[in-house]
Order: structure tokens, then C-alpha cells, then sequence
């Protein structure tokens, strides 16, 4: 096997600390501020809402009330804006309302109403910037076992040229329209298409149709490149598969499995959910348990004891990229690199950033990190 292991430095470890007092806080805050730069949201924005949660409570109320209120505030801004005219200013607004009211909403109760409002206020502002965009970000719904799975094409160009294509895989009930800002917009920027869709245990599948996450990850992923094989822009001889967090386990899944995946990413490489993920980060068990529709610890441990690569890593027989950060409190990098020892193909290429870069997806060195990630992909298919 020819590979690429490397450990990147970069500069010491250096985070921004909004929320001193609440770990999770912090580093929840810093995926929202990594998406500064391709406008998913705006730094002083984030530190005005900070300074009015401030830096001793840790209730989540006062957590959802001010993150709300800026999702409010800044969609508001952005109506006013497209009332005047103004449709460049109203349409970035939007965009980061989404996450801010995505943001709202994280550490509720998955039982909890305000998840839902979030969810469509959220993707309401999000749809509206989208048509906005002089028909570069696009709507679609694909069929799926009676029901639809909701998301989007995004084209570097109005076009229509068929191009190579990224179906790109949220984690653990991240929205589609997030991963647009989470790395989404680095291949169009690349000349490809990058396809987000609320499969199972994500976004709208999860809250409104029960469709929950399942280790057959090849199942749904079949069902989107059956719906792109129909579409006149899609290369299907150049078809990419990349999973962010959770997804980390999804596309790898997916890709043994699929003859039509050219090139596999894991941004965050797993074994095994249970032990990787579930067991290894508590807080985000119940998260785990509801987009698993486990009713409890027991159920979705041996539900997710199925989420592993033993016996499926050795099936790739395409390019594969692993990126992990080695500070990652959530996902466990021996999880990364136990699946990068078992792979087999000769195209195998391995990140792991541990100075900056080194927390959970890489959110402290995003643009590098997501970079790296698309001219890797830019290369395979």
C-alpha cells in the first residue's frame, strides 16, 4: 500500500475560549466561528451573543434564549435588507441566521419543541438565500423507501455542464444546509458540484419523517446517486463520497459498498461508533440515542455496536483520505488510525493535525483543513 501519513503541526495549539466555564460550549461556539470565512456566520456577531450569555452561567436556557435572539436579529436584518433592494446583503444575512439558530438549538433535549423551531426557522432562511444565488444553490428531494430525503445540488456556475460531483455526509444530525459552511463550499470553488442531503438520522429525515440513522449506510446513499444518475450535471464516471464526523463511518460504509464511489473522505476517521464516539464522548449520548431511535442506553449500544468498519475497510478499493484532529474529544483518533491500518488500497492518504487543527473536525484550522480535504478530491475523481 502506497501512503501518506502525516501529522501537521501548523502553529501550537491556540483556540478562541468564548465560554471559559462550559468545555462543550466552547468548542461548539468554535465550529460556528471556523465558518466565518466563508460566511456562515460573522465574528462580532458570535462575540456580541457571548458577552450577553457571558462567562459564569451554564444554563441552557440562557444559551438557547441568546442564540435565538441573534438568529432573530440577523434574519430580520436580512428582510429588511431585500425590502430595500438590497439582495447581496439580505441573502448573507440569511445564510447566517440559519446557524445561528442551528446553534440554538444543539444542546436541548431532543424532546424539546424550540428543536423544531429552530430547525424551521432555521432552514426557512437558509432555502430563501439559496434562491438567491442566481440559481447556484438548488433544492432537491429524493425518493426514498415511500418517503423523501430532502437537500440540495450546489454548481459552481448556472451552467448546467456536467461535472465531477461530492455527495457530502453530515454527522450526528448536522443540517445539510450547515455543511454548505462546514467544507461545502470548497468544491464548487474547485469546478464540482456538491450535493447535501438529509439522509437518515439528520435534519429533516430525523425530526419530521422518523427516518433513523442505520449501519447499512449504502442503503440511502444508493437511493441519491440513483436520483443524480437522472440529472444532466452530473459526471457519474466522477462521483466522490465525503463524511464529516459521524459521517466519518457513513461514507466509508457507503463507498465499500457502492461501485459508483470513484474517491472516499472520512473527515474524522472511526472503527466503531460504540466505542469511538458513543462511549468515548458521554455528552452527546443522548444525541446518539435519539438519531438512532434507540429508547434507551441499552437499545443504542447494541444498535450502534453494528456502526464498524471491521470487515468493510479492507472492501475499498479506491482512493481513501483520513483526517483526524489529535486533540478530538469527541471522536477517538485510535479509531482513525485503526481503520487507516486496515485499509489495503494502494491510494491511501492520512492527516493528523496535532497543533492547529488537532480539535474535532479540524474546526481550529477549518480552511486549511477542508482545503486540503477538496484538492485532495479534486485529484481522484
Amino acid at each position: 500500500m502506497t501512503e501518506t501519513d502525516t501529522t501537521l503541526q501548523g502553529d501550537a495549539l491556540s483556540v478562541i475560549e468564548l465560554f471559559p466555564q462550559h468545555e462543550d460550549w466552547s468548542l461548539q461556539t468554535m465550529r460556528l466561528l471556523a465558518q466565518v470565512a466563508v460566511g456562515g456566520s460573522d465574528l462580532f456577531e458570535c462575540a456580541r451573543t457571548a458577552a450577553r450569555i457571558g462567562t459564569q452561567t451554564t444554563d441552557p436556557q440562557t444559551w438557547q434564549r441568546e442564540w435565538s435572539r441573534t438568529a432573530k436579529e440577523t434574519a430580520e436584518a436580512g428582510h429588511a435588507a431585500l425590502e430595500a433592494g438590497n439582495i447581496t446583503t439580505g441573502r448573507r444575512a440569511l445564510f447566517r441566521s440559519m446557524s445561528y439558530w442551528r446553534h440554538s438549538e444543539f444542546f436541548l433535549s431532543p424532546t424539546d419543541p424550540r428543536r423544531n423551531e429552530a430547525y424551521i426557522e432555521g432552514t426557512r432562511n437558509f432555502q430563501k438565500a439559496a434562491e438567491l444565488t442566481g440559481g447556484l444553490i438548488e433544492r432537491i428531494s429524493v425518493p426514498f423507501e415511500g418517503q423523501t430525503m430532502d437537500g440540495y445540488v450546489v454548481r459552481p456556475d448556472a451552467s448546467g455542464e456536467k461535472r465531477p460531483t461530492v455527495l457530502m455526509l453530515g454527522g450526528a444530525d448536522s443540517w445539510a444546509e450547515e455543511l454548505y459552511f462546514l467544507g461545502g463550499t470548497e468544491f464548487p470553488a474547485r469546478g464540482m458540484n456538491v450535493v447535501m442531503v438529509d439522509t437518515p438520522g439528520r435534519g429533516s429525515s430525523l425530526r419530521f419523517k422518523e427516518m433513523y440513522s442505520r449501519h447499512d449506510y449504502e442503503v440511502p446513499v444508493k437511493a441519491v446517486l440513483d436520483f443524480l444518475a437522472e440529472r444532466d450535471d452530473i459526471d457519474m464516471d466522477r462521483l466522490g463520497l465525503a463524511g464529516v464526523s459521524f459521517g466519518g463511518y457513513y461514507a466509508p460504509r457507503a463507498a465499500a459498498f457502492e461501485p459508483r464511489v470513484k474517491a472516499v473522505a472520512a473527515w474524522c476517521g472511526t472503527w466503531s461508533i460504540l466505542t469511538d464516539f458513543y462511549e468515548y464522548y458521554p455528552p452527546l449520548q443522548q444525541q446518539l440515542q435519539w438519531l438512532s431511535g434507540s429508547k434507551d442506553d441499552a437499545q443504542a449500544r447494541e444498535k450502534l455496536a453494528r456502526f464498524t468498519l471491521d470487515g468493510v475497510a479492507e472492501k475499498l478499493d479506491i482512493p481513501v483520505y483520513v483526517m483526524h484532529g489529535e486533540n478530538d474529544i469527541i471522536m477517538d483518533v485510535e479509531g482513525a488510525r485503526r481503520f487507516e491500518a486496515a485499509l489495503t488500497v494502494e491510494d491511501a492518504t492520512a492527516d493528523y493535525y496535532g497543533g492547529a487543527g488537532s480539535l474535532h473536525c479540524n474546526y481550529d484550522y477549518l480552511a486549511v483543513a477542508a482545503a486540503r480535504l477538496a484538492d485532495w478530491m479534486l485529484h481522484r475523481i
